[in-house]
């Protein structure tokens, strides 16, 4: 079986589990006649209130979820100048358009909690390349250990995969529409 990144917190689980088993033991006890003389109003009622009850603390603990992913992005912004990256612990570092080749997902060199995951990579014109802090979330049991010796930075925003590629899809259109900016300030207009 295999893991499935955190969609819920822990108490969530636990609630969603508990309301569950309560419904299947009403249930049990009102197909064995163990409860009687009460309204299906009453019944519906209280099966339709754990329902509801269930898909709203599933909901809203996956939009606390969803927004610890979006605030962990705080090292990588998109501005007017370029793009920030983090260089160092406590240091950032911008990145012009002009010198920003492509933005692509490679194993992670740098940044990390002493395995090796996806990351964003910036590619540049002049054929290096810098990491970001942004990683692929993956199960432990299908990472491989760092390399002994290398040196970490463990502030990493390690997001959802479908967040992951939305945020590269995202820098990816950035990237694309500055380099057409920049294209169409570059040709003379002919009038």
């Amino acid at each position: 079986m295999s893991e499935s990144p955190h969609r819920v917190t822990v108490p969530v689980k636990i609630l969603i589990g508990v309301l569950l088993v309560a419904d299947a033991g009403f249930g049990a006890a009102l197909a064995a006649g163990l409860v009687r003389n009460l309204s299906p109003w009453l019944v519906g009622g209280a099966y339709a209130a754990t329902v509801v009850l269930a898909v709203v603390a599933f909901r809203v603990s996956r939009a606390r979820t969803l927004k610890r992913g979006y605030a962990s992005l705080q090292d990588l912004t998109v501005g007017d100048e370029g793009l920030r990256v983090p260089a160092g612990t406590l240091s950032t570092r911008v990145i012009p358009w002009s010198q920003i080749a492509d933005i692509s997902p490679r194993r992670s060199a740098r940044f990390g909690d002493g395995f090796l995951r996806d990351a964003l990579w910036v590619d540049l014109v002049t054929g290096g390349g810098l990491e970001t802090s942004v990683q692929r979330y993956a199960p432990r049991g299908r990472l491989a250990p760092a390399p002994p010796g290398r040196r970490q930075f463990e502030q990493t925003a390690i997001l959802d995969p479908a967040l992951f590629d939305a945020v590269l899809d995202r820098l990816r259109k950035e990237l694309r529409h500055r380099q057409l900016q920049a294209q169409l300030r570059g040709t003379p207009r002919i009038r």
